[in-house]
């Protein structure tokens, strides 16, 4: 296969018409399933509606049991479990669908940006992830739509994650989502960061102390005071740190997730546009239990985490034809979105940075006489 130098490597026009018998193809399974969701959806909501009085009734006996008893093994939930039994047989043929789709189209969309490949279950490397120092507390990993290659000579795979952690015991036990989003990780190969930076949302004094003291890392200055009350930087390469923090990365880092949480619309006036971005910083750091993005750079790694409650890599909805070229192309600018992250990256050479830095230092020192 030649080298593809481009991140367009097939316009949409010839994309679209490689890929038309495939969805005339899906476009009959979705006919098939949009006709089984309607049927189950007409049976599913009025048991449902005829169910909530008894099981409400159920649940309120069971309480009454659960505060009389001693112990911590009451149970009152079967309006929550019946309705979600419902809710998961009627909505089935809408996930059958998505699957289907995604199982014929991704992989196609895959192979368009050379040497990648596509699992709908697979994951990153957890061992690895571990080390970048950026990963959250979790004892569970869910994952899907694993897109993994090499595209201009730099490994990267992503895929959207979620982690999970139970906590508490007893009554207070419960499961925290401690992270769902999109986690994309590229190996520069040829290229190793002299040290070890992360590049994290703006969390306060207390856990400012505690990041230095727990990663053995310490805080970088920001070289544009606009992201001082949006990130935090730690690093133990202060050198390496003041250009991975560069203006113009970290513009990067936030138009990709700007991209993939449908925060904002282009606009061409640059001072409108430095008002618009600014307003998005402080939106995503004010959203961060749901929207935030965090980075790690490490050896030859490169981990971005992009934390938000958006399905990314999916089909249109079951009442859209298969056909509809919209879902397919949305699909492909999606993975060229995250794949234009190389571009940013590969512009960094971690040798001449430290050279250019001892260069510097040399040309500062006072001339001996």
């Amino acid at each position: 296969m030649p080298e593809q130098s481009d991140i367009q490597l097939d316009d949409d026009q010839t994309f679209v018409e490689n890929s038309r018998e495939a969805l005339n193809t899906l476009e009959g399974i979705r006919l098939k399933k949009l006709a089984q969701y309607k049927f189950r959806k007409s049976i599913g909501i009025p048991v449902a509606a005829l169910l909530i009085p008894f099981l409400g009734y159920a649940d309120y006996w069971l309480l009454m049991i659960s505060a009389r008893s001693d112990g911590d093994d009451g149970f009152a939930g079967l309006t929550f479990l019946v309705l979600g039994g419902i809710y998961w047989w009627i909505t089935q043929p809408r996930r059958k669908y998505a699957k289907a789709y995604k199982t014929e189209i991704l992989p196609s969309i895959a192979k368009l940006f050379g040497n990648m490949t596509y699992n709908i279950k697979g994951c990153l490397p957890l061992d690895i992830l571990k080390s970048s120092k950026i990963i959250p507390s979790h004892d569970k990993v869910k994952s899907e739509d694993h897109f993994s290659g090499t595209y201009k000579d730099v490994n990267i795979e992503f895929c959207e994650m979620k982690m999970t952690e139970t906590r508490g015991s007893g009554k207070n036990r419960r499961t925290v989502t401690t992270f769902k989003g999109l986690g994309i990780l590229m190996d520069m190969k040829g290229k190793r960061f002299y040290g070890h930076t992360i590049v994290d949302r703006n969390r306060g004094k207390l856990s400012e102390w505690f990041k230095q003291k727990q990663h053995k890392l310490k805080r970088a200055n920001l070289v544009d005071p606009r992201f001082e009350d949006i990130f935090d930087v730690y690093t133990n390469d202060q050198v390496e740190a003041r250009y991975l923090v560069d203006p113009f990365i970290m513009e990067r880092l936030v138009d990709l997730h700007d991209t993939f949480t449908k925060m904002h619309k282009p606009t061409h006036d640059q001072k409108q546009m430095d008002e618009v971005f600014m307003k998005h910083l402080r939106h995503l750091n004010g959203n961060y239990r749901q929207k935030w993005l965090t980075a790690a750079f490490w050896d030859s790694k490169v981990l971005i985490l992009i934390a938000n409650d958006y399905n990314h890599f999916e089909p249109a909805d079951l009442h859209i034809p298969a056909t509809d070229t919209q879902s397919i192309l949305n699909m492909k600018r999606e993975v060229a979105d995250v794949l234009n992250m190389v571009d940013q990256m590969k512009a960094y050479d971690p040798l001449s940075v430290h050279r250019r830095s001892e260069a510097e230092s040399e040309d500062s020192d006072p001339i001996a006489v």
